[in-house]
């Protein structure tokens, strides 16, 4: 038997008595193996409510609850089989039993469930939510105190020999310099926890581990220059936990207050798990931000300020002459000389791979990997922007994303340096969870919901031949697209004249909703250029969405223009909405009809998982319900009656000769790909 690779707690991280994870390496999905218990690490909203039970904080909106979550290893070619047992008060299988992005785990083997306990194999790397709850729940209030699991399953990763152990004892520098030359390490053994916030400066050929299980409460950035050949990699924890000094140039002010910031070129950062435990109210900064096309190269005689990007009057914005590190123009629009240290394809650009970023306040941002950088294979929830493609010829592919209370799994920009904006590919995100109905009815100000892809853009940077392909939106959102152009974008950087880029040709090809939108007031699917333009902005300066494509599946119809508000239609030229095919769609060949027919307890099923029941546009859309959930093994459709359209999931339909006669009803049995193994033990 293979051994799995265990990530065992560091001693500053808390610990979960919610969820208990056990996990082993087996040959393949048809084969057992011995289970072994793993450490299941917490992360909890850390600001605290007030006396009543309210929050103090508004930057928390609502958000509480916690994610627990363990990391596991998998060797290329193996299968991992994973028990999980919850004691999380009102979760059971009864009602449903989720292995999310579901698209990724439904063709998987069958499970064996109890109430509370689940034992399954997982196939493939990625980052898993295990849910004992029914759909149905993302549609309230209580999504917003969920206690999440998550299972962060990694490839094989071997630190090498001859590292240096980094100190953690006490010291008086605000920062430590790491390198250049140098490679370092995290250990689990030891406690990095200063009793302050410290940061650590890398620089060139810079190499930073950590050892699986440590723990750090401290940030890695560098935006005081640019470096070159900065890797960071291992599977520990890298904690922003305590207040930031204020504004120190290259430690905390606003170019600065990531967990990780860098600038540079050859930038690689691999497996680490970002948190944001800070309990201050009004703590902000992304998990991580790669040349951030927002911000200058430090200045020690001045530190930057993001107001200054939002304070600009019109039309002829007053800016700082700020040095650019990579952007093509400084921050007043003059030229950038210096492109020393900076990307110029994907062989030198950035590659984010295997993070996971979970943060609890407004403000706390997800990922940004900046121009010619990727990010793949990776995990953000937040209660803010999740992932940012705000830079040319970025790509971002399988990434899962837990919307929290507030803001846009994918954020098309704000206040981006003018600069062309082109050519950044999206592929395979999905959205497990979008929870930001939440506050669209109060933001943004205008009519446009945050939705799922969109963004108040207010740049002066034309954005051009943008591309997003297979969106995937698993539970209830509030719209898909919210974007607006606006001259007077609440984060914003016009021209000098105050004019903002055109968003041009922008492509969404394939944006699939397995349910119907959980709609509210004061907001909406919603697309406007700037209705108007300062003087002399014309051309692709003039602020329109000129040539945007969206091809979607919203529970089994596409999008049309009613479904849209277009309070200017003219600044929305080229619009085209056609209907989109999932590339995973569940064929009615993964199941056996049994025609007028009906199954339930007591005739041919052992449980009903859904009691009312649920009204679908089709028999396709009733077997996605069941394919999507682990603890399904039929459904009833109503072909006939008065319930007609209408959906049940049943669990244990395994005699159909106990079905019930009826010509108003269908039930169509999952043929499972693959059974249980035999030896699968029900512990």
């Amino acid at each position: 038997m293979m051994l799995l690779v265990l990530c065992l707690l560091g001693v500053a991280a808390a610990t979960s008595a919610q969820y208990e994870v056990e996990a082993c390496v087996a040959l393949s999905m048809q084969h057992n193996c011995e289970l072994q218990p793993l450490s299941v690490k917490l992360t909890k909203q850390p600001v605290k409510r007030g006396h009543n039970g309210a929050a103090k904080c508004e930057d928390t909106v609502d958000q509480w609850g916690s994610v627990a979550w363990s990391d596991l290893t998998l060797p290329e070619g193996r299968a991992l089989m994973v028990k999980v047992i919850t004691s999380v008060p009102g979760l059971s299988s009864a009602s449903g039993f989720f292995v999310r992005p579901t698209r990724r785990t439904r063709n998987w083997p069958k499970p064996r469930l109890t109430a509370r306990t689940a034992t399954f194999y997982l196939a493939d790397t990625g980052q898993f939510s295990v849910e004992f709850a029914p759909p149905s729940l993302w549609r309230e209030k209580a999504a917003l105190s969920f206690d999440a699991l998550m299972l962060f399953v990694n490839p094989e990763l071997a630190l090498p020999d001859g590292l240096t152990t980094i100190s953690p004892k006490p010291t008086k520098a605000l920062s430590i310099d790491l390198g250049p030359n140098k490679a370092y390490v995290f250990t689990k053994a030891n406690t990095y926890d200063w009793g302050r916030d410290i940061v650590f400066k890398v620089h060139d050929n810079t190499r930073v581990y950590f050892e699986a299980g440590a723990h750090v409460r401290a940030r890695i950035v560098q935006t005081e220059k640019k470096v070159d050949n900065v890797l960071i990699s291992g599977y520990g924890t890298l904690d922003t936990h305590y207040e930031l000094e204020p504004d120190i140039v290259g430690i905390s002010d606003d170019a600065t207050q990531q967990t990780i910031g860098i600038y540079g070129k050859n930038i690689r950062v691999f497996g680490v798990t970002i948190i944001n435990t800070n309990p201050r109210c009004g703590t902000w900064g992304y998990c991580l931000n790669i040349n951030a096309n927002w911000s200058p190269i430090g200045d020690p005689k001045d530190p930057f300020g993001a107001d200054e990007l939002q304070d600009q009057k019109l039309p002829s914005p007053k800016y700082k002459r700020r040095q650019a590190h990579c952007q093509l123009t400084n921050m007043d629009n003059s030229p950038n000389t210096n492109f020393e240290n900076c990307p110029t394809s994907h062989a030198d650009g950035q590659r984010v791979s295997f993070v996971k970023c979970m943060t609890w306040q407004m403000g706390q941002d997800g990922l940004n990997a900046g121009k010619w950088g990727a990010v793949e294979n990776s995990f953000v929830r937040v209660i803010d922007d999740a992932i940012k493609p705000w830079d040319s010829h970025g790509v971002y592919t399988n990434i899962t994303i837990w919307q929290q209370a507030l803001g846009w799994p994918i954020n098309l920009g704000w206040w981006s340096w003018v600069q062309p904006d082109i050519g950044t590919v999206l592929e395979d995100i999905y959205v497990i969870h979008n929870h930001n109905w939440h506050t669209s009815g109060g933001w943004p100000e205008t009519k446009s919901g945050q939705c799922t892809i969109g963004a108040i853009y207010g740049s002066g940077s034309v954005k051009k031949g943008y591309k997003l392909k297979n969106i995937f939106v698993e539970t209830a959102a509030s719209c898909a697209v919210g974007l607006e152009i606006s001259k007077s974008a609440y984060n914003r950087h016009p021209t000098a004249k105050g004019c903002v880029g055109s968003i041009i040709d922008l492509e969404i090809d394939g944006l699939f909703f397995d349910e119907e939108f959980k709609t509210g007031k004061g907001y909406g699917n919603f697309i406007s250029g700037e209705a108007n333009p300062m003087a002399g902005c014309v051309g692709d300066l003039n602020g329109k969405v000129k040539g945007m494509t969206i091809s979607s599946n919203v529970a089994g119809r596409a999008l049309t223009e009613s479904d849209f508000q277009l309070p200017a239609p003219s600044t929305v030229p080229g619009l085209v909405l056609t209907a989109a095919v999932d590339p995973h769609a569940v064929s009615e060949a993964a199941y056996k009809r049994h025609a007028r027919k009906n199954a339930y307890v007591g005739n041919g099923a052992s449980a009903e998982i859904d009691q009312y029941g649920v009204v679908v546009r089709g028999v396709e859309q009733c077997l996605e319900r069941c394919h999507a959930d682990w603890s399904c093994d039929c459904v009833v459709f109503a072909t006939g009656g008065s319930n007609a359209g209408t959906c049940w999931k049943r669990r244990g339909c395994e005699v159909p000769g106990a079905f019930d006669d009826d010509k108003q009803y269908d039930v169509y049995v999952r043929s499972w790909e693959f059974k249980s193994c035999p030896q699968f033990k029900q512990n």
